[in-house]
Parts: C-alpha cells; structure tokens; sequence
C-alpha cells in the first residue's frame, strides 16, 4: 500500500510539473506576442509637414496590420536629431521614427556632436522621396532670378528658411546660394510648415520646403512657387520650373523619408514591423493620398532602405568636405 500510495505520488507532481510547463509556455507567448499595445511612431518635425503627413497616411494604413493603434507623437528640434536621439535610445520596437535625408542623413553629416549614427537604427521601409520647392510671399518677387540678382547686389541681406541647421532644405539653400554665387542668410525653423508660415507672411525672403508641405497653399494662390529642387518638374506643381531649367543645374536636389526604429530591437520584431509597412506601402489607396499630398512614391524594403542611407550618407559627406 505504500509503495503504491508512493507511485501514485510521484506520477501527480509529473502530471504538476507537465500543467505547469504547458502554462508558463502559454503565458511567455502572451508576454511575447508583439505587439500587443500602442505602437508610438516619432516625427521629427512640427505638425503639418511633409513627414507628419506621411506618417499620419501611413502610420494608419500599419496600425490595421499590426492590429493596435499606431499613435503619431511629433518631437520637433534640431534637424530631426532630436526625435532620433529618443528613439535610439528604445529597444523593444514600440517606438518608431520618421527617418531620411536630414536626420538620418546630413545632419549626421555634418556635426560630429550628433550622439547617434546610422548604426544606431534598423530600417523598416523607405516611402518617399520628397521633392523641395522654392516659396516666397505672393507677389514679393517676380522669379528667382531676381532674388539671385538683389542678392548679388546685397550680400546676406537676404533670407531664406529651412526646417532646420543642417536639415536636407538648408542643404538645398545653400546648393542654391553656392550655384548662382550669392550669399543669402539661413533662418532654421522647427519644421517645414513653420518655415512656410514665415515666407507666407514675409518674415524670411524666400523657403526651402517640400511640395507636400506648400503644394496647396501655391495652388491655391497664398504663395509664389519660384522653383522645385528636382531635375525634373513635379506633378502636383506642373507648371513650376525647375532648377536645372533656370540654369541652376549644380543645386538639383531631392529630399527622402521613410521609417526606421532602434537597432537593439529583436529581429523577430523587426520583420513584423517590416511586413506591416510594406503591405501598407504597397496598397494603391495609401499611393494615391501620398500623392495627393504632393509627395512621391519610393518604396525601398527595409534592408535596401539601410544600404541607401549608408551609400547617401557617404555621398553628402563628400559634398561637405569639398
């Protein structure tokens, strides 16, 4: 009788240890099932710009895939570098971050202060390429060949915005200045619609911002389009010249954007992220509001995103150190 009693014993705290394992699975797979709360996706500028607006049409279209809601959290400040700093600083792939040419790009480029590098993010997807466009006050100036020709006249007497020290749009002004061989004052600002504010009520003589960001209110008549960045002409803007048309050629330039997060997030997380975004990218609706945003498809995956930042990043390190 003991000896079965003993038996009897023994098989109940296998039968235990058994319950037990196939719970604590069941809990570790509820703690791991990512993700399972509100996502936090950082934008590196003000509201109302090119890269809010991405992130808004986006962001959306992801939180249906990932199946929580992706909640846009905007941080704006020193080129973007700011948000990207925060973000670098996360791991467990709950905070994601609007990532391009300026934070991500010159920036990094040109201040070696910058307590981040490219090391520091894995990409999830590139979006966009953002086309720039030249504004000023309606009716301040006829075209931009006669900003070039009072700046000559007045050196630094001139203004132009930008969303930031060295933010990809005061790169532009500044490939714009060197090109046509005048010196026109910088005036950062937090964000390209702050940077549009100002041109609009002529606080700065002209701006660098994207199309996305000023392509309504220039077609709608509250602002003069001087010029677009690109080599060639833009279809929310059809009828604005380019750089290169007014002989600018050495100051073509185009802006980018995607997403990204911090590189200590588990790559098991990572793909997730990356799957989401894609499908979302991808779906023609999420297109065409991106478009009639004035910004333009540019779809890379996360890891040909990661390969484009490096080989740019290299590139505008050149520019600067000629």
């Amino acid at each position: 009788m003991t000896f079965f009693k003993k038996n009897i014993l023994i098989y109940g705290m296998l039968v235990f240890a058994i319950i037990f394992e196939l719970v604590a699975g069941s809990v570790d797979c509820r703690a791991d099932d990512f993700p399972n709360r509100e996502i936090e996706l950082v934008v590196c500028y003000s509201p109302g710009g090119s890269s809010d607006l991405m992130a808004r049409i986006v962001g959306g279209k992801a939180s249906e895939y990932l199946k929580v809601p992706v909640i846009i959290v905007n941080k704006p400040g020193a080129g973007g570098s700011v948000a990207a700093e925060y973000v670098s600083k996360t791991d467990d792939g709950y905070t994601l971050l609007t990532g391009g040419a300026s934070n991500l790009g010159s920036v990094i480029a040109t201040n070696d202060k910058i307590p981040y590098s490219l090391e520091n993010f894995s990409s999830i997807a590139k979006a966009v390429k953002n086309p720039l466009v030249i504004i000023s006050k309606k009716n301040r100036y006829k075209s931009l060949k006669e900003i070039a020709e009072e700046a000559k006249k007045n050196p630094n007497k001139l203004t132009f915005g930008s969303w930031g020290v060295n933010s990809s749009s005061h790169i532009a002004g500044e490939l714009f200045c060197q090109a046509a061989g005048v010196k026109i004052k910088h005036v950062p600002f937090k964000g390209g619609a702050k940077a549009m504010l100002a041109a609009m009520g002529g606080h700065v003589d002209i701006a660098f911002v994207t199309t996305a960001t000023a392509s309504s209110n220039i077609n709608s008549g509250n602002l003069d389009a001087l010029a677009v960045t690109t080599e060639d002409r833009v279809d929310v803007l059809p009828d604005v010249t380019t750089l290169k048309e007014l002989g600018y050629g050495e100051a073509t330039f185009a802006s980018y954007d995607g997403f990204v997060t911090s590189s200590k997030v588990p790559r098991d997380r990572l793909e997730i992220l990356r799957s989401a975004f894609e499908r979302s990218l991808k779906d023609e609706g999420i297109q065409k509001a991106l478009q009639k945003g004035g910004l333009v498809f540019d779809y890379m995956t996360g890891e040909k995103y990661d390969e484009f930042l490096h080989k740019t990043l290299d590139q505008i390190k050149n520019v600067e150190n000629k």
